[in-house]
């Protein structure tokens, strides 16, 4: 009787392998042929991830813990990283190109499947075939952890064939808390499912790297226009906003008279004094001219007083950075000194240039108009300075500082300032063409 009862336990240890096997490899066939379809649709990583570790665990693959890294084409994230927990979803993060810690990623066995072109890596966390030879390793265990496979593809993201070293692609990891650790078929159907999850991986990461750049060197606005399709020259549309020009005092001497490292060092400063508040504060950079940043504050449902205020804001804050700049010592102890105008207007904002090299530039009166503006700036002695318009509305305490005469323009102009700012005896009346050149 107890033979019997071992036969017939054994038979159905047997079917019930079988089954199991045959579970994963049906299952995950159709998890491949999903990821396949998500692949041709443009997905985004950040979900794909997350339903592949639902669908993963829905057939039986005892997951407890994934993560997904590759690189990146980002001027300030060289890697970014998905985390995913049952119950949790996935959670994106980035890793800047300067933060501290690369000592730790060349301790883990990431960089160790990175380094020696692995496909996989497998450990053991627990029982007598346990192998800790990463420290992550040993944290894993004491979470509770069992068993770590690593899996990798390699592939080309944008243009590029190398990233720090070595190939380009993504690394997942998956763990898991069952006692006896992933079995075979678990192993396999891992394995399987990495293959086509990188395919649909890079249609996603070569979206978020365009995405990235187009950003970066065109501005979120020219960036969905471009990306959208309006990439004929003349394309553009009209934005009320108030306009920012500012502009690096002595940029042709300091040029000239410092080590060309350092004068880019000195620059990059003074675009962070400059269009990093306007960023920070609602604007966006049309254009970087030389030293000159032209940006706009979008004037949102005809009321320009919110506009007004984030650009107020940012000027406050570029004066105190540039404070901070000057008290911690610039590159080359040069003096850091810029201008601001600021004006109301419309702008044009669209495609010029020739059909075989185009470019997104904001064109109107009020650029030609601010752009002066910020010229009186050096003979009048304020630091910031704004057309009427815009002192009306912004929510400080903006004096007079007296008029400018404007080349190409048939009438004076008023032009304010703060008022901690204003000069005890301000010129009258300055023609900004006469100001002596930079």
């Amino acid at each position: 009787m107890g033979a019997d009862r071992f036969q017939t336990g054994l038979a159905l240890w047997h079917l019930s392998t079988y089954l199991t096997a045959m579970s994963h490899a049906t299952l995950t066939s159709a998890i491949e042929d999903w990821l396949i379809g998500k692949a041709l649709a443009d997905p985004d990583i950040l979900t794909l991830f997350e339903k592949v570790c639902e669908r993963l665990r829905a057939v039986g693959i005892p997951l407890d813990r994934a993560a997904l890294s590759w690189p990146t084409l980002h001027p300030l994230f060289r890697a970014e990283q998905l985390y995913w927990y049952p119950g949790s979803g996935a959670e994106l993060e980035q890793y800047a190109h300067e933060r501290t810690g690369a000592h730790l990623w060349q301790k883990s066995p990431f960089f160790h499947v990175h380094e020696k072109g692995l496909s996989h890596l497998r450990r053991h966390l627990t029982g007598p075939g346990a192998v800790l030879d990463f420290e992550i390793l040993e944290t894993f265990r004491d979470k509770g952890f069992t068993d770590y496979l690593v899996t990798s593809t390699d592939f080309k993201i944008a243009n590029t064939e190398h990233f720090a070293g070595g190939n380009t692609g993504i690394m997942a990891s998956w763990q898991t808390k069952r006692t006896s650790g992933f079995t075979d078929d678990d192993l396999e159907a891992l394995r399987r499912v990495q293959r086509v999850f990188a395919v649909a991986c890079r249609a996603s990461i070569q979206r978020r790297v365009m995405l990235n750049l187009a950003n970066a060197y065109l501005g979120p606005t020219a960036a969905s226009e471009v990306l959208g399709g309006d990439i004929r020259r003349g394309d553009g549309e009209r934005i009320p906003a108030v306009v920012w020009f500012s502009d690096l005092r002595g940029s042709t001497r300091l040029s000239d008279t410092m080590d060309p490292d350092s004068y880019l060092q000195l620059l990059n400063r003074y675009f962070e004094c400059t269009a990093k508040p306007v960023i920070d504060n609602g604007g966006e950079i049309l254009n970087f001219i030389g030293d000159g940043v032209l940006a706009i504050f979008p004037i949102v449902a005809e009321c320009p007083k919110g506009a007004a205020a984030n650009a107020e804001t940012a000027v406050r804050t570029a004066l105190e950075l540039q404070q901070k700049a000057e008290l911690e010592g610039t590159p080359g102890n040069a003096p850091l000194r810029f201008g601001v105008g600021l004006a109301i207007g419309e702008v044009m904002f669209g495609n010029i240039g020739v059909q075989e090299r185009l470019a997104f530039s904001g064109i109107g009166k009020v650029v030609n108009t601010v752009t002066r503006v910020e010229q009186a700036t050096k003979a009048l002695g304020p630091q910031v300075l704004a057309l009427k318009s815009y002192a009306d509305v912004a929510p400080g305490t903006w004096v007079s500082a007296g008029e400018i005469e404007i080349s190409d323009f048939d009438r004076n102009m008023e032009v304010f300032t703060l008022q901690e700012h204003a000069q005890q005896s301000p010129s009258a009346q300055i023609a900004t063409e006469r100001t002596p050149a930079e």
